[in-house]
């Protein structure tokens, strides 16, 4: 290659002056004006298909009759609560957990603690009364007597509940 040679790209024509600018210039308007006028034109959007009337129909007509009139298999059961004495028994075994965790804080610091929270995580409904050096638990459950753990008399009822759900 000489210094003489000019490097241009592959495409490039020998002679651009005159006419072939023109063509170029001409062709760039024409493809402008092209571009507008399809922007201008808007397409018309799909029809529907003619089965999804009737499908949307029933569908509705299904909706409004389960809303309406559901048969069995719709309904959903609630999950009825437990009877009276189940929860009385759950009651017990928890009082006789939670009159566990205050021993052990009594043993561990030589004294009951102020307030449940103190010996551990307290069991909701369970109401503690401090009595100096005995404690007492009280639990509701419904319309049912109250559980009440007394610490200075013998909890035997309870005790032999939890131990027969323990299998000891």
């Amino acid at each position: 290659m000489s210094s003489e040679d000019q490097v241009r790209p592959y495409h490039a024509k020998d002679e651009a002056r005159g006419q072939e600018a023109a063509d170029a210039v001409a062709a760039v308007l024409k493809h402008a004006a092209e571009k507008d006028k399809a922007a201008l034109t808007r397409v018309a959007p799909r029809k529907q298909p003619k089965w999804m009337l009737p499908l949307g129909i029933n569908l509705a007509v299904l909706a409004v009759y389960l809303l309406i009139a559901p048969p069995a298999w719709v309904v959903v059961n609630p999950i009825a609560p437990p009877d009276l004495t189940a929860q009385t028994s759950d009651l017990k075994k928890a009082i006789y957990f939670q009159a566990q965790r205050i021993e052990a804080y009594r043993v561990e610091h030589g004294r009951l603690p102020a307030q449940l929270a103190d010996a551990g995580s307290p069991t909701p409904g369970v109401e503690y009364v401090n009595e100096g050096d005995r404690f007492r638990l009280v639990g509701m459950v419904g319309d049912a007597p109250p559980v009440v753990w007394d610490s200075s008399t013998p909890n035997d009822e309870i005790q032999a509940l939890v131990a027969g759900s323990l299998g000891g």
